[in-house]
């Protein structure tokens, strides 16, 4: 059990109910009895709940299995057929029966930690980490008490990021959100003045900031702030400096191959291009034919000090790297020119009337593709003016070819599981 803070706490209910990490261990031993019974076993403990979930991670840390937690409703037939062909075997977390196909055999690693992935492709993939690159905040010092609030899909890489800060870190605590409803549980537990801190994406802040009342966003007193998950721009770093003020923002970038590796507290999109230049041999960035490379300690290839192909494209602008999206789908070719959805994204939501925007393509005859702008506005207006708002906001900012040419303007922000949109 060393290092594992069991007297952490957990509050469900938006804080509600209370337990530590030791009670969770107890729920999770009532029915899944001697972890001896695992030995030889890779598992995956399929959970129906948040606290299900938490209660498994504690059983699975503490005795140090061969282990990972996905919950039920992302069970399907091709789900179990890609954990069979893995090795590993799904229990049923509540009973300890063991649930779908035959697991074929393969390697059991102690102490290994499955991260449950699909990506951009939708493709489940299995991303194995362990407890030392799990655990991002090793390396920070002195962390002062706070209680996060957890919004993340169980079984997610950073789900497992900010389960690892509770197990770990001492005095840190957790606060599970609600997805049923993320905006609200989030409400609910910043009435209650039971949330410090949180680490989301720059979706959720905007889904947040479009939901809940501004006068308890305002009166939250949230001291530490982490973004991450998809690009972080400019006009979300301003809006979020500009509420919590007393408030450490940083923008973080992670995945679940590459670990954490980016840490940028300045409130600048992007980060100093000087970090290319500096190795502290425990992390290394470096860029390739426009491509981000990443060496991390906490990448699930760790052990070998490889170098991680993230596969996001970056370009640097004014001694700063900034993201540009992912290789493959981030380039719209209109009549030979190319027209990159960040950057349109980034000038729409400079926009004072702009919550969330998101750039597409769509087929044109003689051009090919034409940009597509799907926009979400502060308040409510005429269609056919916001569009001619936003078309004279781009023009002169743009290039005339990346304009857009087909707006939309939903009601709200799609937010999907991964709080991404």
């Amino acid at each position: 059990m060393t290092g594992i803070r069991l007297q952490n706490r957990i509050f469900f209910t938006a804080g509600d109910e209370c337990i530590d990490w030791s009670a969770a261990l107890s729920e999770a031993s009532a029915w899944a009895g001697a972890a001896t019974r695992f030995a030889g076993l890779r598992v995956v403990f399929v959970v129906r709940d948040m606290r299900a979930a938490l209660a498994v991670v504690a059983y699975g840390m503490v005795h140090d299995l061969d282990w990972g937690v996905i919950e039920a409703a992302r069970l399907s037939p091709e789900v179990e057929t890609r954990f069979a062909e893995a090795g590993v075997t799904l229990i049923e977390a509540g009973t300890g029966a063991a649930l779908g196909q035959p697991a074929q055999p393969g390697d059991v690693v102690p102490g290994r930690v499955t991260v449950l992935t699909s990506g951009t492709t939708g493709l489940l993939k299995l991303i194995p980490h362990s407890k030392a690159t799990l655990n991002t905040f090793d390396r920070v010092q002195g962390l002062p008490a706070n209680s996060w609030f957890l919004p993340y899909q169980i079984g997610s890489y950073a789900w497992y990021q900010m389960v690892a800060l509770g197990v770990f870190v001492p005095g840190q605590d957790l606060v599970p959100g609600d997805f049923a409803d993320l905006a609200r549980s989030f409400e609910t537990a910043l009435r209650r003045g039971r949330v410090t801190a949180i680490s989301s994406t720059p979706t959720f802040w905007r889904h947040a900031l479009m939901s809940i009342d501004q006068d308890v966003l305002a009166a939250a007193p949230l001291r530490n702030l982490s973004l991450g998950g998809e690009i972080v721009d400019q006009p979300i770093l301003d809006r979020l400096a500009q509420l919590y003020p007393q408030a450490r923002i940083r923008h973080i970038y992670a995945s679940s191959e590459a670990g954490a590796a980016i840490v940028v507290s300045d409130g600048r999109a992007g980060f100093d291009a000087k970090l290319l230049e500096h190795d502290d041999r425990t992390i290394g960035i470096k860029v390739e034919e426009d491509r981000l490379y990443i060496r991390s300690p906490y990448g699930n290839h760790a052990a070998s000090g490889g170098w991680i192909d993230t596969g996001d494209l970056v370009e640097a602008r004014d001694g700063r790297i900034h993201f540009c999206g992912r290789a493959g789908n981030t380039m719209i070719n209109v009549g030979g020119q190319k027209a990159f959805p960040p950057d349109i994204e980034a000038h729409l939501m400079a926009h004072p009337e702009v919550i969330w925007a998101q750039v597409t393509a769509r087929r044109a005859p003689m051009v090919g593709h034409l940009p597509v702008a799907s926009v979400v506005l502060r308040t409510t207006m005429d269609e056919d003016a916001a569009e001619a708002m936003l078309t004279q906001h781009c023009e002169g900012r743009l290039a005339e070819y990346a304009i857009p040419r087909i707006w939309d303007f939903p009601d709200r922000i799609p937010l999907r599981s991964s709080l991404k949109s």
